[in-house]
């Protein structure tokens, strides 16, 4: 079995070796209380079963050794989080979401969410559901809803930004985890079900504004790929062609490139990878808020247009974003990024995007009257995974 990377602790696991979690159903009462190695590596305070790892030897029992009762569910070894069912048999890419404070990350991650889950899932048959009962750090799905959705989409309030990691309010980074299932057609004929399990994760931007505090978030040095959001009115030449309000501005100018730089040393360092060499990681760069820039663009513009409905990425329209948002860039005076992004990666792109589909009340941090209306938020997220064959790239 290969070695894979737990979705929520981000250690790697030997997929052939994974532990059991009971399911209370034995002859005598099993006691569900906190476990203390997922509370110390993933924060989590939930309840559960006993974790066990089953007696080595083909044919071991796989019955829970204090109440006797059948455990099929399988969990991680480490951090003894009980895993997706089909978590063995899917593919498990580990998509990072990283950016500079202010970039938009958590309302981002908040839309992608739920846009990959009512919009995307239709798009293309399949059903993506959240698979964690603590995502982002919450009690369930419905504490999730209700701290996460429910404000931004309901009461159209602002989030607050992410804490920073080991503030008394953040000691741990917690994912959400989704499970994307689809039918796929058989090279042989028929179809067949996939399961792709996603693990995404949002950082406090503050985790990134010098490289010791990068070097702390273990979990970049295991991802699959990257999505990096850069807030545009962070580049002086961008800002300069908008009337923003000063809440609007929240960090300094040289942060983005800055932010692309830590993350480029901390890669290199994790993978020793050489200075002669480019990192192989797929990076997708986002460019977030572009619906501030929309009176600006001719409506003709491939940013301006809405995503295909077709169930696959669709590359050509992909590539051409790429090269209007290189356009914009040397038209804001930022070509250092791209210059960054050329001399150290193989394989990114640029996005611009917009979670909220337009500009929201700064001052009094409420979303826009017409409410949530993201615009192409899923694109870097299919572009990833038509890399590994999740979605068709067309």
């Amino acid at each position: 079995m290969p070695i894979t990377v737990c979705p929520f602790c981000f250690r790697r696991i030997d997929s052939g070796h994974l532990a059991y979690q009971c399911a209370g159903r034995g002859n005598v009462d099993c006691k569900k209380e906190q476990d203390e190695t997922r509370l110390r590596l993933t924060a989590s305070q939930l309840e559960t079963y006993p974790t066990f790892l089953p007696p080595a030897g083909r044919g071991a029992s796989t019955n829970c050794p204090t109440c006797g009762g059948p455990a099929r569910r399988r969990a991680c070894p480490t951090c003894h989080t009980a895993l997706p069912i089909d978590f063995v048999d899917s593919k498990s890419p580990m998509i990072g979401l990283v950016g500079a404070k202010g970039s938009g990350k958590t309302v981002l991650m908040t839309v992608l969410v739920k846009q990959l889950r009512d919009v995307v899932g239709k798009r293309f048959t399949a059903d993506i559901r959240i698979a964690t009962d603590n995502p982002d750090g919450h009690q369930g799905l419905s504490d999730y809803q209700a701290n996460r959705e429910v404000p931004l989409y309901s009461n159209r309030t602002l989030p607050t930004g992410t804490q920073q990691q080991g503030s008394t309010a953040r000691q741990r980074t917690t994912p959400v985890v989704l499970r994307w299932r689809q039918e796929s057609a058989r090279l042989v004929g028929g179809q067949t079900l996939r399961s792709t399990v996603l693990s995404f994760v949002d950082t406090a931007g503050e985790d990134l504004n010098d490289i010791d505090t990068a070097f702390t978030l273990q979990y970049l040095s295991v991802c699959d790929a990257l999505i990096i959001t850069l807030d545009p009115f962070a580049i002086p030449g961008a800002r300069s062609r908008l009337n923003l309000p000063r809440k609007a501005i929240q960090v300094d100018d040289e942060v983005p490139l800055d932010v692309v730089s830590h993350i480029t040393e901390l890669l290199r360092t994790e993978h020793n990878i050489k200075t002669k060499k480019k990192i192989k990681i797929p990076v997708a760069i986002v460019f977030t808020k572009i619906d501030a820039f929309y009176p600006s663009l001719d409506r003709q513009n491939p940013i301006m247009a809405k995503p295909s409905a077709v169930p696959s990425y669709q590359d050509a329209d992909g590539q051409s974003v790429h090269e209007h948002m290189l356009s914009l860039m040397h038209e804001w005076d930022a070509a250092a990024i791209d210059n960054h992004m050329r001399l150290n990666y193989t394989d990114y792109r640029y996005f611009g995007v917009s979670a909220l589909g337009a500009e929201p009340d700064y001052e009094g941090g409420v979303v826009a009257p017409g409410g949530v209306q993201p615009h192409r938020v899923e694109d870097p997220v299919l572009w990833l995974l038509s890399k590994t064959g999740t979605v068709p790239s067309a």
